[in-house]
């Protein structure tokens, strides 16, 4: 009986972790040059998720490809970045 009643304490608790709310959004622009042999791509994604508690995470994450074709050859540039925010609100 223990084991059945500890499963159901460790159910309850995960099911109280899961987010409240979820919002994501992305967004990609592409630039194409010199009949296509220059390409740049810029992407952002955000992903936000609020939690029982009020505390909104907020994950950012942005992408710049650069491709450029010469000669037959292709040389590709890829710069990341990402930050993450926590957001908690005031005591009430």
């Amino acid at each position: 009986m223990k084991p059945l009643a500890i499963g159901l304490m460790l159910a309850a608790f995960a099911v109280a972790q899961e987010p409240v709310a979820q919002s994501q959004s992305t967004t990609s622009t592409t630039e194409t040059k010199d009949h296509g042999k220059k390409a740049k791509t810029d992407t952002t994604s955000t992903t936000s998720t609020t939690d029982s508690n009020g505390n909104t995470t907020t994950d950012v994450n942005h992408t710049k490809t650069k491709t450029k074709k010469h000669h037959g050859k292709v040389k590709t540039t890829t710069e990341s970045s990402g930050s993450t925010s926590t957001t908690t609100p005031p005591p009430q």
